[in-house]
């Protein structure tokens, strides 16, 4: 099974997803990650099956099964975690202020790499704890 590789943001009030291969034109949004999910893979499985009845050329992984692989911007992985952990306790999980953190979830600044990379693993160390409970 052949897996793709789907982008999901945070816009202003919705997660908003896509695939990360352009040739398959396709884009959903939903007020909750759950949501926005269910809404790509049904969005491109209407979009692959208008593709097919309409003669186009379907990308090869996609002319069999394929299964989605959800990639989060950071963006996007601040407002999730928004709903189960506060932003003052990934601070001091991660050494990175909270303004900074506002600045990343509201998209007025982009963080490097290395800053991502902290506040996925801040989250996670989270999670962990939470789930010695």
């Amino acid at each position: 099974m052949n897996q793709t590789i789907i982008d999901i943001d945070w816009t202003e009030r919705n997660f908003a997803a896509g695939p990360r291969d352009e040739r398959i034109a396709c884009v959903a949004t939903g007020a909750t990650l759950e949501s926005v999910q269910e809404a790509i893979v049904e969005a491109m499985k209407f979009h692959l099956e208008g593709m097919r009845m309409h003669g186009e050329v379907i990308p090869e992984e996609f002319q069999g099964e394929w299964e989605p692989v959800f990639v989060l911007t950071t963006r996007a992985k601040l407002r999730y975690s928004d709903n189960y952990i506060t932003r003052k306790a990934l601070s001091r999980e991660t050494g990175i202020n909270t303004r900074q953190l506002s600045h990343y979830a509201n998209g007025w600044k982009h963080p490097r790499p290395s800053t991502e990379q902290k506040i996925a693993e801040g989250i996670r160390a989270i999670s962990r704890r939470l789930a010695l409970i």
